[in-house]
């Protein structure tokens, strides 16, 4: 049975612990590529993939932050907060305000993001399999899907 969706504190303080921690994860990853370098200062991240990755988790981020804050004037909106605090919070108008909060286009960056996460899952599988045997590489597949099955279900439950 499919979960109607709520905007609640509780959502937000999950959404904003996710994104502390993909922001701690990305951090960590920049510290261990800068020790790694400090210590040979001739050896780069781990080639191009690396900051492709670190592009991807940027990304990733970014329409995180944009959905969330969209769902905060959502809330706030529905608690009585008006468009030119809203405006005054973010630093425009309450007319710039309303134009870029008015409609439910949230969604789109949800789906943005959904988008960006199956981009980056694959580019994973394709890295995990290779030089790998058919069956690994057939119980890796069995096991993405799995896993994106289980994400598109909440993805779904929750919208």
């Amino acid at each position: 049975m499919a979960r109607t969706y709520r905007n609640t504190l509780k959502t937000h303080a999950y959404a904003l612990s996710s994104l502390g921690a993909a922001l701690t994860d990305l951090a960590h990853e920049h510290r261990v590529a800068a020790s790694a370098m400090e210590q040979k200062p001739s050896r780069a991240p781990a080639g191009d993939s690396q900051f492709v990755d670190w592009i991807a988790a940027a990304a990733e981020i970014s329409a995180a932050a944009e959905r969330l804050l969209e769902l905060e004037v959502e809330l706030a909106r529905r608690h009585g907060t008006t468009w030119e605090q809203v405006g005054d919070a973010l630093g425009v108008s309450r007319q710039s305000a309303w134009e870029r909060f008015r409609s439910h286009s949230r969604w789109d960056r949800t789906h943005r993001l959904s988008r960006l996460r199956r981009v980056r899952r694959a580019a994973m599988f394709r890295r995990m399999a290779v030089g790998q045997s058919e069956d690994f590489v057939a119980a890796l597949r069995e096991m993405m899907r799995a896993d994106h099955a289980s994400s598109e279900h909440l993805s779904s439950s929750s919208a």
